[in-house]
């Protein structure tokens, strides 16, 4: 863990903080390390700083000399380290002719955060709500609230409890960090954006469950709404601080017309904090 880091770096952070949450580095500017004691989520900065030139030697860590090999990820803002580390970047955006981002360069900040396989986080929820079948559910709240690592434990409850065929669209190589947390009957597809996991689930995988992370765009919306119709469960999330907001949301995208999920979950401080059904009522 955090071998991509300065030698110094990581074993202070390592021996020091037994459960990491979030790492921050900006160059000449204190580290900030995020970790959890005793149920509650606490910010430390550090005495130390890294260089500018430190911030681009991690960055070449973790591709392994090798900018090109990661290119969907860099010109996306973010490289997935081998233990699953999500190491999101600042830096300069690299433009071709046509104006499209292909890259960044002259890497600045880092912020790294840990996958938290936490199995059973979910059960609760789901003996209640899914009830011995597979739903169709849109977890959101505002960003580290743990939507991704509840998501994650819905699909293994029903892989393990349901015994589904379970498909993860892992656009950031996020999900399937120790496969004991995701039962038996789960499949993968990485580093693929959303119309095409979704597509691709629909046509060739036939999955009951497909579960993919951070619904933004409006064409990520749209890939759930021809999954659903299809016939197959969505699991979720999305970035939305209360369920007013959401409902804008998916009136914005024009997705409440044609397609609409089974129930909805807001999280907050990683435990659920309210449940929604179709029409968005409280339940």
């Amino acid at each position: 863990m955090l071998d991509f880091l300065p030698a110094f770096l990581q074993s202070k952070i390592l021996s020091e903080y037994k459960r990491l949450c979030e790492v921050r580095l900006r160059a000449d500017m204190p580290v900030m390390v995020v970790y959890e004691e005793n149920g509650h989520i606490k910010r430390k900065l550090l005495s130390n700083a890294v260089t500018k030139e430190q911030i681009e030697e991690c960055v070449m860590r973790l591709c392994d000399y090798s900018l090109y090999s990661v290119e969907y990820a860099l010109k996306n803002g973010y490289i997935t380290s081998k233990d699953g580390e999500r190491v999101g970047i600042c830096g300069e955006c690299v433009k071709n002719a046509s104006g499209q981002i292909t890259s960044l360069k002259n890497f600045t900040s880092l912020c790294i955060r840990f996958p938290q396989g936490v199995k059973g986080c979910s059960d609760d929820f789901f003996n209640v709500y899914f009830n011995g079948t597979a739903k169709s559910c849109l977890v959101f709240s505002p960003p580290f609230q743990g939507k991704t690592t509840f998501i994650r434990d819905l699909g293994r409850n029903c892989a393990e409890k349901l015994s589904l065929n379970v498909l993860y669209i892992d656009e950031r190589n996020e999900f399937a960090i120790d496969k004991t947390e995701l039962g038996n009957t789960y499949d993968v597809i990485k580093y693929a954006d959303k119309e095409f996991g979704f597509g691709c689930a629909v046509r060739t995988l036939n999955p009951d469950v497909v579960i993919c992370d951070e619904l933004t765009y409006k064409n990520d919306f749209l890939s759930v709404v021809y999954c659903g119709l299809s016939g197959v469960k969505v699991i979720a999330s999305t970035h939305c601080d209360t369920i007013d907001a959401l409902q804008k949301i998916l009136i914005n995208h024009n997705i409440l017309q044609c397609f609409t999920f089974d129930v909805f979950v807001k999280l907050k401080g990683f435990a659920v904090d309210g449940v929604y059904d179709r029409e968005l009522k409280k339940i």
